[in-house]
């Protein structure tokens, strides 16, 4: 049983904006990643900007709880 999702996100293509937030949704920072870069999303929130035409592979744990696991903000 999935309790919380963690992902890991690996940019084919493009350039990204993310927006960081810790478990209380405070805004943490924001970071640029883009071709080749790999991020591990462990816990809080985070929200994307695609500064570029981008290409990104995501990789979570399952089962798919599709938008059971989100809390959007």
């Amino acid at each position: 049983e999935v309790f919380f999702t963690q992902e890991v996100l690996f940019v084919k293509k493009g350039k990204i904006e993310v927006d960081f937030y810790d478990d209380e949704r405070k805004y943490i920072v924001s970071k640029l990643i883009s071709t080749g870069d790999v991020l591990l999303l462990a816990s809080g929130g985070h929200g994307f900007r695609m500064i570029e035409q981008s290409e990104i592979i995501e990789v979570k744990q399952g089962p798919y709880a599709g938008d059971n696991d989100k809390t959007r903000f």
